[in-house]
């Protein structure tokens, strides 16, 4: 399932990417975290629990930044399992960002996400309506976050 859009951002890029780029503030966007550690620079482990039509779930996830080009450009890697039903996720993730002005900048992603097991099951569609609710909550929380007026 690919998964991409843009968000724009009334922030400079440079304020955009530290705020990315620092895991207990980035953290704060995410539906559904319920812990984050920073392993090293490029490596993050983390559980969320996320709910997918019927069947809830809990993933403990390995996140890998694998390319950086601050501030601009950034791919990540995330590999995570299942506690309940030991479906796996693997996502690849790409995260460019634009200046738009000083004061401007336009954030385009674009994740290439691979679930197997039982909620793999239940189908792009039910997986895509989820994956499109969580990343509303994640924009207005990004907003929130990098200090934008609503």
């Amino acid at each position: 399932m690919i998964l991409d859009g843009k968000i724009d951002l009334d922030v400079p890029v440079e304020k955009a990417w530290d705020f990315l780029i620092d895991i207990n503030k980035f953290s704060t966007c995410l539906p559904g975290i319920d812990s984050v550690t920073q392993i090293d620079d490029k490596t993050f482990d983390g559980s969320i629990s996320a709910t997918v039509g019927p069947i809830s779930g809990k993933f403990n996830f390995r996140s890998t930044i694998v390319e950086s080009k601050p501030p601009v450009q950034m791919v990540v890697q995330t590999e995570g399992t299942d506690t309940v039903t030991k479906s796996t996720v693997n996502a690849d993730m790409t995260v460019d960002l634009r200046r738009v002005s000083d004061a401007k900048t336009e954030m385009d992603y674009r994740a290439d996400v691979k679930i197997k097991g039982r909620l793999g099951i239940l189908g792009d569609m039910v997986l895509r309506a989820t994956a499109t609710l969580i990343l509303q909550e994640f924009t207005k929380r990004l907003h929130k976050g990098l200090g934008e007026q609503a």
